[in-house]
């Protein structure tokens, strides 16, 4: 089996380690949040959008709907779900000036930006493309998860037929920094295995860092609830796996 052409090795392997998996408890919680929240105005904007599975839920329910990744391995992929309206950019300044009535932000991308300043940035952002009817929903990983899991000393490890992904990570407590460095490969087509050899850092915020950084930026949380999309919780000396936001702008 060979990944398509559009695809680097690092997304496919993630995609398929993590990121449909991630989907599937995600699709729940928005499929919640969009029934309660309704709205006329069926317009998306999806932040650090990578391989394309929010817009290609929200293009399934009638949505008008552009991704923002800065990684254009991951645009790559994201182009196999949803072939128009994927723009590169930075998610602390996005390159429009119109609204949306939704805007996205999941796969605890948010926790990507390692000092608070950064965080407000992007919550701006986020503000600046927001009507008061909009809504701003997104995922950030409980405090308690990097120690937890980020701390393990045995690597994650994912595998299928052409792919193989590794992670091993760390956490440093002294600037609540969780890293990952990322190894593995997936197949290319032509046959060509594609090694996936990255590191990734994380911040750890704490959920009044995060409520008072939305509120630095023009934000509040209507509603804040528990996720655990791989159904953790049971296993793990943590108080939570991932807190889910829902909010809106305020004046």
């Amino acid at each position: 089996m060979t990944i398509p052409s559009a695809y680097g090795a690092f997304a496919y392997a993630y995609d398929k380690a993590l990121g449909e998996r991630f989907f599937k408890a995600a699709q729940r919680v928005l499929d919640d949040v969009m029934r309660r929240h309704p709205t006329h105005e069926r317009t998306h904007l999806d932040l650090a959008c990578g391989t394309g599975l929010a817009i290609a839920y929200f293009a399934s329910q009638g949505w008008s709907s552009i991704g923002v990744d800065a990684s254009m391995s991951m645009l790559g992929a994201a182009r196999e779900r949803a072939p128009r309206r994927l723009v590169c950019g930075d998610i602390r300044a996005l390159p429009m000036r119109t609204t949306f009535s939704r805007v996205t932000c999941l796969y605890d991308s948010l926790n990507h930006l390692k000092n608070r300043a950064d965080l407000v940035a992007a919550f701006r952002a986020a503000r600046s493309v927001m009507r008061p009817d909009s809504l701003f929903l997104f995922d950030m990983n409980h405090p308690d998860v990097y120690p937890a899991i980020w701390g393990m000393k045995d690597p994650y490890v994912a595998e299928g037929t052409g792919w193989r992904l590794e992670i091993a990570t760390l956490y440093r407590k002294r600037d609540a920094t969780g890293i990952a460095r990322v190894s593995g490969f997936a197949t290319l087509a032509g046959g060509v295995k594609e090694p996936i050899r990255e590191r990734h850092e994380q911040r750890a915020y704490s959920e009044r860092e995060i409520t008072d950084s939305l509120a630095e930026a023009g934000l509040a949380a209507i509603e804040v609830r528990d996720f655990d999309p791989y159904n953790e919780s049971d296993t793990l000396a943590a108080e939570g796996v991932k807190l889910f936001f829902v909010c809106r702008a305020v004046s």
